[in-house]
């Protein structure tokens, strides 16, 4: 199914002009090396361009439709045809001033250029074309070492960079020649020892694909390439097949979903990273991908806070069946979408996730999410909802070294999200369990801990489900959570410290019969402290704290569940938030006396 929509979505690539034919694809190229027809190097620049990242402009290869890479394994050389590192078309080596070393990396680049020679004069050799006869010559004459001081480049910087060729007679770079394009093309299927069985994606009789494409791009995986499938161990294969005879998959479908996967991985736009998953997206529509592209990962990602109001505003609409407007293009909900999520497993690459059905769906179940996460936010926080990626950070230690949250949740998370199902305790312990550690319930915390339990546990929904503080509610873990935070303040306003926080917040949260009995005992002593120097906020905070405790009519309870738990973090969080409002409400009409006094 996955392999059959990519494939699908390099057709329409490929009538977009984004991919090439079979045998072509786009590759990064930093040089150009100019040879005349007698194969003698005339200049070596680069084609790279300037570009801005961020705050600064970085130097990046320029991309050129070039003959297909498919992937490199083992120890033997195998050289490109016509685009190629510096170690397989010049011979480059670098010294490490280490005599041992030097003659191994002359050694290895020796035989990378000596089987790129090879190769390369098998296929051009019998061609009268001068522009085929000058590769030739060229490999047949030139020599790293004797050329090297010639040129006035950085060889450690070419060393690994894709290189491509251009005559300097027609001053046009040699695959465009017509001759060296066909000879390309009429060898790139090769039928010796082929297998023609029947594709298990198309369901046609035709060449079986023996290797896969190789994917680059894919966080934590192998930088020269990772394979979505690969036989490459006995213990992958049955019945006498080798390699891909075991899972026959034409060699037009290879080349067309490798290429597509590899376009989606090298588009910045299409892809975003969501906790250990490489995600990448696309929309199966004749015209304005890239608007459906955008708005799904401002969605998922959250990067540009600028653009919410007019996500929100669309997404309404496109939940509701209709078209929506953005980024002067019109989304039709009905429109088919596909989210990939790809974890990095060495050489190879692992499906984390995979999931397909309308625009309009997704988008509902998301808006769905949004309104169960909907909370009172502070005043800096600027954007109205935490992104997928956001809640998955909010599960990570922020003082480890490696700051990602663990690989099973990402996928969990965004299922959850995108199919409207319930949500994975997995992420909800791990929040509860940076909450304990860290002693602190932020707006994205809340706002899951919300979501969570209205969507997993309906029979707490309604202590739950408020955008605000609930005053009315009996709920006892509710009310113990705001109970807390009015000991909080107490303690603040008294004595300008809040130790109270830092040694019963974990057991007031799951344990309240142990503590808060010790913690009103407490209370009494600051209340005395502000009888006698604030007497305003004594009489505000001794009748909240009463009419807390009045909510309370048995015990405290002797442990709270991991559900109720979150609800008190609920509790806490709203009754904090109400004080910081009420706060910024009197600077607000203090501002607003002043002027007035001033006018």
């Amino acid at each position: 199914m996955i392999l059959g929509e990519l494939a699908d979505y390099y057709g329409q690539l490929l009538d977009e002009g984004k991919v090439g034919k079979e045998g072509w694809a786009n590759e990064k190229v930093s040089y150009l090396v100019t040879i005349d027809y007698s194969g003698q190097v005339k200049s070596i620049f680069s084609i790279e361009k300037e570009e801005e990242r961020g705050k600064r402009k970085v130097l990046v290869p320029d991309k050129r439709m070039v003959p297909i890479h498919s992937g490199r394994s083992g120890k033997t050389p195998k050289p490109y045809y016509l685009c190629d590192n510096a170690k397989y078309l010049l011979g480059v080596w670098i010294s490490s001033n280490n005599q041992a070393s030097d003659e191994k990396n002359k050694k290895q680049a020796g035989e990378c250029f000596q089987a790129s020679a090879e190769y390369h004069i098998k296929m051009l050799g019998n061609s009268e074309d001068k522009i085929a006869q000058s590769i030739c010559s060229f490999f047949k004459t030139w020599d790293f070492d004797k050329n090297k001081d010639i040129f006035q480049v950085n060889w450690k910087e070419i060393e690994k960079a894709n290189l491509v060729f251009r005559s300097y007679e027609t001053s046009k770079e040699i695959l465009a020649n017509e001759e060296v394009r066909n000879i390309w093309n009429s060898s790139y299927v090769d039928s010796e020892g082929a297998c023609i069985r029947r594709c298990l994606v198309s369901g046609k009789l035709a060449q079986v694909a023996r290797l896969h494409p190789q994917f680059k791009g894919i966080q934590g995986a192998n930088s020269s390439g990772a394979m979505l499938v690969s036989f490459n161990g006995s213990a992958f294969e049955s019945y006498g097949k080798e390699q891909g005879d075991n899972a026959p998959v034409c060699q037009e479908v290879a080349n067309a979903y490798g290429q597509a996967l590899n376009y989606l991985l090298s588009d910045s736009g299409h892809h975003r990273q969501i906790g250990d998953a490489t995600t990448v997206f696309w929309a199966k529509t004749e015209k304005s991908e890239s608007a459906y592209v955008d708005f799904m990962s401002q969605l998922l990602d959250g990067e540009d806070e600028n653009k919410e109001d007019k996500l929100l505003l669309a997404m309404s609409r496109i939940a509701a069946g209709e078209q929506a407007g953005y980024l002067e293009t019109e989304l039709n909900p009905d429109v088919p979408f596909y989210i990939l999520g790809l974890s990095p497993s060495v050489a190879r690459i692992s499906i984390r996730f995979f999931y397909s059905g309308t625009f309009g769906k997704m988008i509902s179940n998301i808006q769905e999410h949004y309104k169960r996460m909907e909370i009172e936010s502070p005043v800096f926080e600027k954007k109205k909802f935490p992104s997928i990626r956001e809640l998955l950070y909010e599960t990570v230690n922020k003082k480890s070294t490696k700051k990602q949250p663990q690989p099973v949740l990402s996928g969990a998370l965004m299922r959850a999200v995108l199919e409207n199902r319930p949500y994975p305790a997995g992420v909800y312990n791990n929040m509860m369990l940076r909450i304990h550690s860290e002693r602190k319930v932020n707006r994205n915390r809340a706002a899951f801990i919300k979501a969570y339990i209205i969507k997993n546990f309906t029979n707490k929904k309604e202590a739950a489900d408020t955008m605000k503080l609930n005053e009315d509610t009996e709920y006892v873990p509710y009310v113990l959570g705001r109970l807390f935070e009015t000991l909080e303040e107490i303690q603040f306003q008294a004595i300008d410290k809040e130790t109270v926080k830092e040694r019963y917040f974990n057991s007031a949260s799951t344990t309240p019969s142990v503590v808060f009995p010790q913690m009103l005992r407490l209370a009494n002593s600051h209340l005395n402290v502000l009888k006698r120097d604030k007497k305003g906020m004594h009489i505000k905070l001794e009748k909240q704290l009463s009419g807390l405790c009045n909510k309370i009519h048995s015990t405290f309870p002797k442990y709270l569940s991991l559900e109720d738990q979150g609800i008190f973090m609920l509790g806490y969080y709203h009754q904090q938030q109400e004080r910081f409002s009420k706060n910024e409400n009197k600077k607000e009409d203090n501002k607003e006396n002043i002027k007035e006094q001033e006018d």
